[in-house]
């Protein structure tokens, strides 16, 4: 089968007579059958998100930062992080690498994850 995984952002602004609207759509054909999907706490020490040993290889990733005050960092590899995920904020981005860790600043964040195999 093809195309098991829809996408679809609509992005619009407009302030102070200033205006954009955009809608962006993606199919993607996923080679893998299973996912993860949940809400962890993101402590300030980093930590690997072990909920990937479900998973043949990481893929497509959707994020979530439920926290109202502190951001997380998510990277490929320890130490460097990539993303910031401001407080309330949410980032889907292709994952390639077969971990993925986190990091809170200042106070523990929940994460809400989903994370579709490659």
């Amino acid at each position: 089968m093809a195309n098991e995984l829809k996408t679809v952002v609509d992005f619009s602004f407009s302030k102070s007579g200033a205006k954009i609207a955009k809608t962006y759509s993606e199919n993607t054909t996923v080679t893998g059958d299973s996912y993860v999907s949940g809400i962890l706490s993101i402590g300030t020490s980093e930590e690997e998100l072990t909920q990937l040993a479900d998973l043949g290889t990481p893929g497509e990733v959707l994020l979530k930062n439920l926290d109202s005050t502190n951001y997380i960092e998510i990277g490929a590899t320890t130490g460097v992080y990539t993303i910031k995920l401001k407080a309330g904020k949410w980032a889907k981005y292709f994952h390639d690498s077969a971990t993925i860790y986190a990091k809170a600043n200042t106070g523990a964040c929940l994460l809400d994850y989903t994370i579709i195999e490659e």
